[in-house]
């Protein structure tokens, strides 16, 4: 099913300039725009960029090309064909929610608060109570206070942490999966804000990745190191290892989601965004014991390695 529907319904001349009139609409909402093909161009060479970035595998649909030969401006069968050519890019694009993430598509949809909406109907069946999830958010908060000894003398890293910003996602590793040369990670996001807790699961080399793009960054905090990878041999092969890798993972996440710069950053936006997109929330829970269950049989996970996207059939025009 598609979210949004796309129109371009006529086109107006500005400074001898076509801008072509859009209209999206959403689920409960529509929006009006006015955009140049130099415009959506533009907007084309930045998803591919993020695709290449963010390493997403999107197959995303070709951009309307130029004409050959003389000026689409001076033909209106020509901007009108291009119109037509635009709108089944944009509608294509719109579609696919794993760019939903980035401000510029966002800009385009009718309003902020439909993809939080988007959000808010995926989980809308299994939401906890405050009641239920509070005693073991607090118990992974003391959990992970406690590895960083937060009684010693703060480090730099630390002071910068408490200056008024309180920590919204926390991360917890659980079991794990050997997948011939790699192991695949389950862990538990707890968002302490909605009091609800994800499934997912990734890999270390996934994790890296997302590291690398926020090295491109220019942060003014210094960012946590990232587990190094063996010189010799492989993680895989000694559960020991692996283990500990996990255990360094886990409080890498904890330390990168501790400080407000990085949490606002566009790759960790994107990377809690896709968690809760392509996740159900954890299902079952002791009551008994007011005490959220760490798993569900139910639970559909995340994962960060899937095969590339392929665009529905029923919205391929071209």
């Amino acid at each position: 099913m598609m979210k949004y529907l796309v129109t371009i319904s006529g086109f107006e001349t500005r400074n001898d300039i076509i801008f072509y009139k859009i209209t999206i609409n959403g689920l409960h909402h529509s929006k009006v725009i006015y955009k140049r093909y130099s415009d959506l161009r533009a907007l084309n060479e930045q998803l591919i960029q993020k695709n290449r970035e963010f390493k997403l595998k999107l197959n995303l649909p070709k951009f309307p090309k130029k004409k050959l030969f003389g000026r689409t401006k001076h033909s209106e069968s020509d901007i009108v064909t291009r119109g037509l050519e635009l709108q089944q890019y944009l509608e294509i694009i719109l579609n696919i929610s794993m760019l939903w993430t980035f401000s510029f598509i966002r800009d385009l949809q009718p309003l902020d608060e439909e993809f939080e909406e988007s959000i808010k109907q995926i989980n809308t069946s299994h939401q906890y109570t405050k009641d239920v999830c509070w005693p073991q958010m607090q118990e992974l908060k003391q959990q992970y206070l406690q590895r960083h000894d937060v009684s010693s003398s703060p480090s730099k890293s630390q002071t910068k942490k408490s200056n008024g910003y309180k920590q919204r996602y926390y991360f917890q590793s659980g079991e794990y999966v050997k997948q011939q040369d790699f192991v695949l990670y389950f862990i538990t996001l707890t968002d302490s804000k909605k009091n609800v807790q994800y499934l997912f699961n990734t890999r270390y080399s996934k994790l890296k990745d997302y590291h690398s793009l926020l090295e491109n960054k220019q942060f003014k905090n210094q960012l946590p190191p990232f587990p190094k990878r063996k010189l010799i041999g492989q993680t895989s092969d000694n559960p020991d290892e692996i283990q500990e890798r996990q255990n360094q993972l886990e409080r890498y996440l904890n330390d990168i989601f501790s400080i407000k710069e990085f949490v606002n950053s566009e790759p960790l936006v994107y990377f809690i965004i896709r968690i809760k997109l392509e996740s159900k929330t954890i299902q079952e829970f002791d009551q008994q014991h007011q005490k959220c269950s760490r798993y569900s049989q139910q639970v559909n996970c995340s994962s960060f390695d899937k095969e590339p996207f392929e665009i529905p059939k029923n919205i391929q025009s071209y």
